[in-house]
């Protein structure tokens, strides 16, 4: 990782580790679940790594499990949290099982079908919601020095989309998983695209 050193600053974003009761198939959102075991190990093995980059900057999700795998992973370091890096608002579907939002509100699950980006359940928040508030966070996040950081597989899916300047349709096509590194070069250009 010391390779990094002279190559200027670099943006490192993790994906917290997984969580407990992940096999459940769930609209987790902002529903506030620790870390697993699994999650544990997984944010505690990028210690010795990233130790090698010294983060002058460290921003992490309100969110237990994003703060959890920031404790683990950089121990020395006291993230700064900020909300704009918590994961999707899914209002009164947060928590609920994907079959249970299915079967009781066939109307409104069949709209979010048609219309993934701009579709907000009852009292959250859409994609295009989602886009802007990360796109917020990013236009004004200072990179003068390599930055960690932890956040969620939706706001690092908008985070791509506004950082490689691509549609917001895109979003949902790019994977991450628990514990997942991903490593952007400061310096490159930023376009927002709607």
């Amino acid at each position: 990782m010391e390779k990094f050193s002279n190559n200027g600053p670099l943006l490192f974003i993790l994906r917290h580790g997984q969580i407990e009761g992940y096999g459940t198939r769930r609209f987790i959102g902002q529903t506030d679940v620790p870390l697993d075991h699994t999650g544990r190990v997984q944010a505690g093995s990028w210690q010795p790594a990233l130790a090698t980059i010294g983060f002058k900057q460290v921003y992490t999700s309100a969110l237990t499990r994003c703060r959890e795998t920031a404790a683990l992973a950089c121990p020395d370091s006291t993230p700064i949290i900020d909300r704009r890096l918590n994961e999707i608002d899914l209002g009164e579907w947060d928590g609920q099982e994907f079959e249970h939002i299915k079967t009781n509100y066939p109307d409104l699950f069949e709209q979010r079908g048609r219309d993934i980006y701009g579709f907000r359940p009852p009292a959250g928040e859409s994609f295009q919601d989602l886009f802007l508030r990360v796109s917020n966070f990013f236009s004004e996040l200072p990179l003068s020095s390599h930055t960690l950081l932890v956040t969620h597989a939706g706001v690092i899916r908008a985070m791509r989309c506004f950082w490689a300047g691509e549609k917001m349709a895109s979003l949902l096509n790019f994977k991450t998983r628990y514990g997942q590194l991903f490593v952007l070069a400061a310096n490159q250009t930023k376009k927002p695209v709607e």
